[in-house]
């Protein structure tokens, strides 16, 4: 019984234990993800590992391109008011650009 004790303390603690010293993922991350799959995803390739658009002229979300963040707040505001680039008007909140950035910062390598 005792064994079994011990067995059960030592796989919670090491299990606890992965965790700890692992930074939590940022909340407007996964939103921006969220985002990002339910808006863009239907042209756009949003995941980290790149892959194709489904429409040649949209811009992998993890591209080069995507990369070079200076402006993109305006750009981001522009598919809201007028569509951008041949993209269509999309409607998103302005929390929901915030956390789209923040999804799109996050595609950038560190």
């Amino acid at each position: 019984m005792r064994r079994l004790s011990l067995t059960v303390v030592l796989f919670v603690t090491l299990s606890a234990g992965a965790t700890w010293g692992r930074p939590k993922p940022d909340p407007a991350i996964e939103r921006g993800h969220d985002t990002a799959q339910r808006a863009c995803a239907a042209c756009h390739a949003v995941e980290k590992g790149g892959g194709e658009s489904m429409v040649p002229r949209a811009v992998p979300f993890a591209s080069l391109e995507m990369r070079h963040t200076v402006g993109l707040d305006g750009r981001l505001a522009d598919i809201t008011r007028k569509g951008h680039y041949g993209m269509p008007l999309v409607a998103l909140s302005p929390g929901e650009l915030a956390d789209l950035r923040a999804y799109i910062e996050s595609l950038r390598p560190r």
